[in-house]
């Protein structure tokens, strides 16, 4: 893609070479509202339109995209928050994990947690929030 657009730009560079090589006569450039006559070879004339044209171009495609860019900005906001609760629920994962009791297999450990929900409802659903709620 690089050399596809090196030489598309080089071919552009030639093509501007020539017409500016070969249209050197004056024109009168006379803008309605303005009083003023303005003298200047073609090739400046086709350039100054070229880069007009280049310009609203891309200022089209910026503002045509300006709703992508916002949803890409919210997506970023909320990727980033994301990440920081995927980190504060391993933190708490971890957490209980060291504080849970040694030897017992994680499916042990549901079990006593389920039944612990049972005896004491209030205390359950509490653990079951995290330390943090």
């Amino acid at each position: 893609m690089k050399i596809l657009s090196r030489i598309l730009f080089l071919v552009f560079i030639l093509i501007g070479v020539l017409v500016a090589v070969s249209n050197t006569q004056p024109v009168q450039l006379a803008l309605w509202p303005l009083p003023h006559i303005i003298v200047l070879p073609v090739y400046l004339l086709v350039i100054a339109m070229l880069m007009l044209g280049v310009l609203a171009g891309l200022s089209m495609g910026w503002w045509a995209g300006r709703h992508h860019r916002r949803r890409a900005r919210e997506a970023g906001g909320e990727a980033a928050r994301l990440d920081r609760e995927v980190a504060r629920l391993k933190a708490v994962q971890t957490a209980q994990q060291a504080a849970a009791p040694a030897g017992l297999a994680p499916r042990d450990q549901r079990a006593l947690e389920r039944q612990s929900a049972l005896v004491a409802p209030e205390l359950g659903s509490r653990a079951a929030r995290g330390p943090l709620s």
